[in-house]
């Protein structure tokens, strides 16, 4: 590893500012791994709290940061943005004009990042944005010095946001990169799976703060403006308390709950609010029954707010 330079430049590398899922956490710290052993000062940093897809087994110490060196000066920095594009959803400390790359899975925003910084704006629609931060170890042909604790975060980064690789955005280079780092650290089914039961033991722990730690904000002509979204390998224990779920959210929201079945390859919409339905109901061939309706495939939020984007209300 090359020795850092205390006067050059420090980056930044940092992800939205309402929460870290676990593709998030994994590209930041794979992107300041990367550039550490390039010899570059880099920092993966977030005050955002980690939502229930970030599992206490796969972080340690020291990986990420909510707190600066003191000889860092935020606004002398360059940045580096993954799995956002958005810049309403970027903190207000992240000064826009020194954001030097970004790289999302989240399509909407390439015309905006293009014209900054050109072909540094990596915004693809694939299953994980860790599949184009790999692709960056792979530019560099640095991939056989990954630390082993990094790879399981790319892996499981790919399999939260793949729902175990059946999502429709699951992209042949999702599943290359998947399968070459499952190679490379001897990973199978078995720890695929010991995955899931950590992630749902956690969402279940905590339901309330998982669901709201999950939730965003959506400008839609189809959809409610809260959607929230949990990913479980078996969803019957949350739909089993539904009752208290409901109350969570105020008598006047209006919200969609998307409950992502990995098992079963569904997903149950639960939502209240009539009008909504009647236009989420003919766009996924559903039927919603007492305000929830089981979908014939699983579907990711993103997957929900891209289908019925460019429909007519």
């Amino acid at each position: 590893m090359k020795t850092n330079n205390p006067l050059q430049k420090t980056i930044l590398i940092t992800a939205g500012s309402t929460y870290l899922d676990i593709d998030a956490y994994a590209c930041c710290v794979a992107m300041q791994e990367l550039l550490s052993l390039q010899g570059k000062r880099a920092i993966a940093y977030s005050t955002a709290p980690c939502n229930y897809s970030v599992c206490a087994s796969l972080t340690a110490e020291g990986q990420m940061t909510d707190t600066l060196p003191q000889d860092v000066c935020p606004s002398c920095c360059d940045y580096i943005i993954v799995d956002v594009s958005d810049p309403a959803f970027l903190s207000d400390s992240v000064p826009l004009e020194r954001v030097s790359a970004v790289y999302d899975h989240h399509t909407g925003f390439e015309d905006y990042w293009h014209a900054r910084i050109g072909d540094n704006a990596k915004i693809e629609f694939v299953g994980a944005a860790a599949t184009l931060v790999y692709r960056e170890w792979q530019k560099s042909k640095m991939q056989d010095s990954m630390s082993r604790q990094t790879a399981l975060l790319l892996i499981a980064a790919i399999l939260d946001n793949t729902l175990n690789l059946t999502s429709s955005n699951t992209t042949e280079e999702d599943l290359d990169v998947f399968r070459t780092l499952c190679r490379k650290e001897n990973i199978g089914e078995d720890w695929c799976a010991s995955y899931f039961a950590e992630v749902q033991k956690s969402v279940e722990a905590d339901l309330k703060t998982a669901l709201l730690k999950d939730t965003k904000t959506v400008q839609s002509e189809i959809l409610p403006p809260r959607v929230a979204q949990l990913a479980v390998w078996d969803a019957q224990s949350l739909l089993n308390r539904l009752p208290d779920i409901r109350k969570w959210f105020g008598e006047s929201e209006r919200y969609l709950i998307n409950i992502i079945d990995i098992r079963k390859h569904c997903s149950y919409f639960v939502c209240d609010d009539v009008p909504s339905q009647e236009k989420i109901a003919p766009i996924f061939g559903i039927v919603f029954e007492n305000g929830v309706a089981e979908t014939p495939v699983s579907y990711l939020r993103k997957e929900i707010i891209k289908k019925t984007q460019h429909i007519p209300s």
